[in-house]
């Protein structure tokens, strides 16, 4: 079995589609919710670029796309606790990307 992980965005968009819901799911439904960024949908293909452009493990490339980093320091905070090292380019690059193209 292979291990998918998603965004807040899809789980969101997959508890909303649900027509009834448990306690549980109500307080995941409500805390997505407070953390949406992004419509699923753009969140698909960030992640999907981020693993690609910069060969960031899935996981890595998830959580920097429901973070939405605004700071250098803050990327390198979520991709150092991962151990997932880039060079300057790279994360100028991908600083860009997440201020301006997603």
């Amino acid at each position: 079995m292979r291990i998918r992980y998603r965004t807040i965005a899809e789980t969101y968009e997959i508890l909303h589609s649900k027509q009834s819901h448990s306690d549980p799911e109500k307080d995941s439904l409500a805390y997505c919710e407070s953390f949406l960024k992004l419509k699923p949908e753009e969140a698909r293909k960030a992640v999907k670029y981020i693993q690609e452009e910069f060969r960031v493990p899935e996981k890595v490339a998830v959580k920097l796309v429901d973070l939405k980093p605004v700071s250098r320091d803050e990327l390198v905070a979520v991709l150092s606790s991962y151990g997932v090292m880039l060079d300057e380019n790279n994360l100028s690059k991908m600083l860009d990307y997440f201020l301006g193209g997603l």
